[in-house]
């Protein structure tokens, strides 16, 4: 059991870093200028693009699913005799559905950027923390992302607590086809959902960043009136005469 918690988050750690020193996780910026202006906007001295949902997912599985067959093959095998267990299909699907949904995501985000021209989209804002960037879109925290990245987490948790108790790399016996087709709905919700992303300014975490790198229009002092305590008359043009009072 150790040895695997040991291995899953060696890999783990290795991915994480990674992520953090590349493009590897983050999604595709549209427009490097709106990118670089809403950075300065808010004052983000390193700016880096935001997490994407997808490729986190086909991460996430290929990490779960190597460390069960590193420690598997690991922990079956002897001296001089190594074990290459089977790895049973519904890895293989696991597998297929995160690769497939990155993939068309992928898709989706170059035909969207062919069409975004100068608009601000919601690529082009800077990442606000890794949780945040996975579950928003330009409206902020989504309902059908989240949702993914539920499911996603508890198919992921049934996965390793089985692992950890048997020993054995799952199969269709425990992410059986009710949860295979759970991830299949929830991947194909966050694809078709995704398609109405990235619109050009329309949301409302979009209008903020809109607002915040539009000029503000310039004001002009008002003149300053200088007090003049010598009056003038009005028909002779020179300051009018005092009359003496007799005593």
């Amino acid at each position: 059991m150790y040895l695997y918690l040991i291995i899953l988050l060696i890999l783990t750690i290795i991915v994480v870093v990674v992520a953090n020193k590349s493009q590897m996780l983050r999604n595709q910026v549209f427009n490097q200028n709106n990118y670089a202006n809403i950075a300065a906007a808010n004052n983000i001295g390193n700016p880096k693009p935001a997490f994407s949902l997808s490729r986190t997912q086909l991460a996430f599985w290929t990490v779960i699913i190597s460390s069960t067959f590193i420690y598997v093959v690991i922990n079956f095998s002897s001296g001089t005799s190594i074990v290459i267990p089977n790895l049973p299909p519904v890895n293989l699907v696991l597998l297929g559905i995160a690769a497939g949904t990155s993939i068309v995501a992928k898709v989706i985000d170059n035909s969207q950027k062919d069409n975004a021209g100068n608009s601000i989209s919601q690529q082009d804002l800077p990442s606000k923390g890794f949780l945040t960037d996975i579950i928003s879109d330009e409206n902020g925290i989504s309902i059908h992302r989240l949702q993914n990245v539920i499911w996603t987490a508890i198919v992921g948790v049934i996965y390793i607590y089985y692992v950890i108790i048997n020993s054995k790399i799952p199969d269709g016996t425990i992410i059986n086809n009710d949860l295979l087709g759970l991830m299949g709905i929830s991947a194909g919700t966050y694809l078709g959902l995704k398609t109405t992303e990235n619109s050009g300014g329309s949301g409302s975490a979009i209008i903020a960043a809109i607002s915040t790198v539009t000029p503000q229009p310039v004001t002009t002092p008002a003149p300053t009136v200088v007090s003049n305590n010598n009056q003038t008359d009005p028909t002779t043009s020179s300051p009018p005469k005092t009359t003496e009072k007799s005593t």
